[in-house]
């Protein structure tokens, strides 16, 4: 039976010091093939792989809200400056999508990927789950990225290479080399501990980082280290990633399963009182009144067997299987009371997330309020808006809310995406104020608009100035 280790986790952020030299490549060299190496107990290959999958990875730049109260000290930021951060990441999706940490950019104000090329793009937050630390992130980006290819950890085992690539103490495109120590770790950072443990050098500024096997594929996000632990890191295995991508990038967050009881593993005393062993299930500690699990008759005692027909001889396992049903389910429950074996029907709900407001509030652009002259407050489409809307110019600015009477009521809806007005190709909501201060009173102003899957025209009239 697994048990978590209880120890003090630094996660790897690095706030990032501008007297670390670094040096790019103004063009990035030729890309060898990669080799497919099949002995993986030896090291061959290793620069290879690095030469080929480094142009999948990015560092991540963020500035947080300023510091005050004397914080500024401890992040090397005077109070009222932004602090700086610095993680890193790798590509998922040609078009700009990114896998990076959430501790990475929660809370930021901007976000900054670099790539292998040394160019910077604008970056924003797509999706998050702060339960397993996974960030998706959308580079704003003209060409196509490299993607990394994502592998499974369901065929690996403790000892095989390991090559880690990131930015630690932001010195970006660093390669380490190590092996996988451990599988399946849970060191109490969370409900969904499953972490890889490996002896590859993971420092602060790898937070988000690529873990690869030999074969080129991603394994691993690169999480935490333990302070002063001998290089002793923990990366989120790369299948928890692959779970959890469709709804980061369709919703920008993660619902799970929720049975409103807390559990606790059996010890070997435990489980002896029960006349059971340690083994045979996990015990129910605590049942919220009126949720999901006392609706369904369990009690303070009883110990779970089974869900939904799989067995059940561990905390975590009981938690994952619950997370992955969705909310409104009957699941069945077998559990032991009394010394006796029963079943029961329990409804799912979804589980309470703390965390999931600060994710929302990140989650689109900031509005602008166009002053006064159309009343309407706007933001910039991004591509992966774009995808949701179903607008093929991948472009363009969302009318977010129309004041009631304003020279927009009426003409635009909420919902309206503006693409032109008159010849002008619109492409962020900055362009518009500047734009409609320069049109004539009382005189029709046409734009095209998207709305409803299709392109419109339609024209309205500027009739008063901004106050």
């Amino acid at each position: 039976m697994k048990r978590p280790l209880h120890l003090l986790m630094l996660v790897a952020l690095c706030f990032a010091s501008s007297s670390i030299p670094t040096a790019v490549a103004d063009e990035p060299p030729e890309q060898p093939t990669l080799e497919n190496s099949s002995q993986a107990g030896q090291l061959l290959g290793v620069s290879e792989l690095f030469a080929s999958q480094r142009h999948q990875v990015i560092s991540v730049q963020t500035e947080i809200a300023p510091l005050t109260g004397g914080l500024g000290q401890f992040f090397d930021t005077p109070d009222g400056e932004p602090a700086r951060g610095e993680g890193s990441g790798f590509v998922v999706d040609s078009d700009g999508l990114a896998i990076t940490n959430w501790h990475v950019v929660a809370g930021a104000q901007s976000i900054q990927a670099i790539t292998a090329d040394g160019k910077s793009h604008p970056a924003r937050l797509i999706g998050a789950d702060p339960s397993t630390d996974i960030a998706l992130i959308e580079l704003d980006v003209s060409e196509p990225l490299e993607a990394a290819p994502l592998g499974s950890t369901e065929q690996m085992s403790p000892g095989e290479w390991v090559v880690a690539i990131g930015s630690p103490f932001g010195l970006e495109q660093s390669v380490t080399v190590g092996v996988l120590s451990a599988m399946g770790r849970q060191i109490g950072v969370g409900p969904y501990d499953d972490f890889l443990q490996t002896d590859a050098a993971i420092n602060p500024g790898n937070s988000g980082g690529p873990l690869y096997d030999l074969q080129g594929d991603v394994v691993g996000v690169n999480t935490a280290i333990i302070p002063f632990g001998g290089g002793i890191g923990f990366a989120v295995p790369i299948d928890t990633v692959n779970r959890l991508l469709p709804s980061l990038r369709d919703d920008g967050y993660v619902v799970r399963g929720y049975i409103g009881a807390g559990v606790q593993e059996m010890t070997s005393d435990l489980a002896e009182t029960f006349g059971l062993s340690p083994d045979d299930g996990v015990l129910l500690r605590s049942v919220e009144p009126g949720g999901p699990a006392d609706e369904a008759n369990l009690q303070t005692g009883d110990i779970i067997t089974h869900i939904e027909g799989e067995s059940i001889d561990e905390v975590f396992r009981l938690l994952q299987l619950i997370a992955q049903l969705d909310p409104g389910q009957s699941a069945g429950i077998d559990f032991i009371r009394d010394g006796q074996s029963r079943q029961t029907q329990v409804i799912i709900t979804e589980r309470p997330d703390p965390q999931r407001d600060q994710v929302r509030d990140m989650l689109d652009p900031e509005p602008v309020a166009e002053p006064g002259r159309l009343g309407v407050v706007l933001r910039s489409v991004t591509p992966s808006m774009a995808d949701r809307l179903e607008i093929n110019e991948r472009r363009g600015v969302y009318v977010d809310r129309i004041d009631p009477g304003s020279p927009a009521s009426g003409v635009l809806h909420r919902g309206d995406v503006i693409l032109r007005i008159d010849d002008q190709e619109i492409t962020s909501a900055e362009q518009i104020p500047p734009l409609l201060a320069q049109q004539p009173r009382n005189e029709p102003i046409r734009m095209l608009i998207h709305r409803d899957g299709e392109p419109h025209f339609v024209a309205l009239r500027i009739n008063f100035r901004p106050r």
